[in-house]
């Protein structure tokens, strides 16, 4: 009785080295996943901060071309502190209709304002609006 006692007792009192080895091995590959899933996410962050400012970038160029009163400044390149560097440009759009009556050109022209805004190291983004000039204005 003592013998089967004793056999139990030494048999029952901890882990033995292939479950410890075993338990390692799974807390290792748990350990890298997650490591691994918070550098993905760290970039997709980075690349949302980056788009975000340069849509802010993008939207101030944008509003200051249409405060602009001549057409004729608008274009230009720009640089900002942050390493962005920005090109707006103008192309004028054909008339899209005309007057009925005497087939004169309408009383305005229209413009398309393209604003490209980019980041090192690839980043790009392109915002575009449409300003109208009548011509009284011109």
């Amino acid at each position: 009785m003592k013998l089967t006692r004793l056999r139990e007792r030494l048999r029952s009192e901890g882990f033995s080295l292939v479950e410890v080895l075993v338990a390692l091995a799974i807390l290792g590959i748990a350990i890298v996943s997650l490591m691994q899933l918070f550098s993905s996410s760290l970039r997709t962050t980075k690349k949302s901060g980056d788009y975000t400012i340069a849509l802010i970038h993008a939207r101030s160029l944008m509003a200051e071309a249409y405060a602009i009163p001549s057409i004729d400044d608008i274009e230009g390149s720009f640089e900002f502190d942050d390493g962005y560097t920005a090109a707006r440009e103008v192309a004028e759009l054909p008339p899209s209709f005309t007057s009925e009556e005497d087939e004169e050109p309408p009383p305005f022209k229209s413009y398309e304002i393209t604003v490209t805004v980019k980041w090192p190291p690839r980043g790009m983004t392109v915002l575009k609006g449409k300003r109208v000039i009548y011509e009284e204005a011109l």
